[in-house]
């Protein structure tokens, strides 16, 4: 069994702390699974509704992990604690298993200050107990970007804010962002974009998808957040079936940064015809001259049809033609290290893109290091990895 241990959140109000509690909620179900999730010790002055936005998450992504709360302090109306929780083979109190945990550890670290760590403790059959250290931060790294970062202008954001973005983003290390939305959705309907209706029925043509004009939107967005800080702003630029990229000339003064991302195929039942038209979208996309291909392959998957290995080279060949960076992205979706080692083989740049649509998600590189450390990289991420000065115009 493993359990997760957030000691002392201590919230205040304004300093994010929710959302870094939200991560290691994402994190402990997904990236370093657990059994379970206790939070003791003190909650701090939180005030009424600090953790609807975690609560919330958790249930639209259908997020299923326990947690228990211990804490003190709060306007909360939290959970009860249960009275006993089972550990192998036995039946203990809640307080009880976090006072062993403290124990083997040796204290707790305090959460409520970088690099937010919790304690995660795996329990053995014969009755010890090993423990260990989780960071919510990466380390400092010079030059590291997060160039995958949505607004509240998305139809898929879920709590995005551009001031707030900032400050997560201050507080994960990352020197960094730009903000990419999605061009699909600036000018169709949520209906015709998530239906993909816009890659059959071309803009402007008589049987077209109509327009659903919301560039000025995005434009007042990002120009709403300037007083906050610092940011690179463009498009996750989409593209239909004929190789037209979704975005018009009046809107490039936008695209400070270009991301292309093949959300939508035409053919979704013939797995052949789709990898032949997802190599024409992407060379449309990278033709048309994006920094950064985001995403790559995901979606086969989130079509119902195999990820075809074959593409790799093919495609790992177009971005060193084109100069494209390969964006490393762990939303709903699974990079394959086959891919981005011969991408690096090649000279290809890497791009780290969080893909946030949730707060907790901006500059949240923890998965994203541990690839590169499995590609053999950390020592020299100034090589290889994307930064936006390298574009071409």
């Amino acid at each position: 069994m493993k359990v997760a241990v957030i000691s002392n959140p201590r919230h205040r109000t304004g300093d994010l702390i929710e959302f870094m509690l939200l991560r290691a909620v994402h994190t402990f179900h997904h990236f370093v699974p657990v059994d379970l999730l206790v939070v003791e010790g003190e909650l701090g002055e939180a005030e009424e509704g600090f953790l609807s936005e975690l609560f919330r998450s958790m249930k639209h992504r259908k997020v299923d992990l326990p947690v228990v709360w211990l804490v003190r302090g709060g306007a909360e109306s939290l959970p009860p604690a249960p009275e006993r929780i089972p550990v192998n083979a036995e039946e203990v109190a809640p307080a009880a298993l976090v006072e062993r945990i403290r124990a083997a550890a040796g204290g707790f670290p305090e959460f409520h200050c970088s690099p937010f760590e919790a304690t995660v403790a795996e329990f053995g059959a014969d009755g010890s107990i090993r423990t260990g250290r989780c960071a919510m931060v990466v380390p400092a790294v010079p030059g590291v970007g997060d160039y995958h970062i949505h607004t509240r202008v998305a139809y898929c954001s879920e709590n995005m804010d551009i001031p707030k973005a900032l400050e997560m983003a201050r507080l994960s290390n990352v020197g960094t962002i730009a903000f990419t939305e999605h061009s699909g959705q600036l000018y169709f309907c949520a209906d015709d974009y998530w239906n993909g209706r816009y890659v059959w029925r071309t803009r402007g043509t008589e049987a077209g998808c109509r327009l659903f004009p919301r560039m000025a939107e995005y434009e007042k967005t990002l120009q709403e957040g300037e007083s906050a800080g610092k940011f690179l702003h463009g498009f996750e630029l989409d593209v239909d079936r004929n190789g037209d990229v979704a975005l018009d000339a009046a809107d490039r003064g936008l695209a400070q940064v270009r991301l292309g991302a093949v959300h939508h195929l035409a053919e979704r039942f013939d797995p052949h015809i789709a990898a032949r038209q997802f190599l024409f979208c992407t060379e449309s996309l990278l033709k048309y001259g994006v920094n950064i291909l985001a995403h790559p392959f995901r979606i086969f998957a989130w079509s119902g049809l195999p990820e075809p290995p074959e593409l790799y080279e093919p495609v790992a060949e177009l971005l060193k033609q084109y100069g494209v960076a390969a964006e490393i992205n762990f939303h709903q979706n699974e990079p394959r290290l086959e891919f981005f080692d011969l991408c690096l083989k090649k000279g290809v740049k890497l791009s780290l893109g969080s893909d946030s649509h949730n707060l907790y998600e901006v500059g949240f590189f923890l998965p994203h290091f541990r690839f590169l450390t499995e590609l053999g990289v950390m020592g020299r991420l100034d090589e290889v990895l994307f930064q936006f000065h390298d574009r071409k115009e």
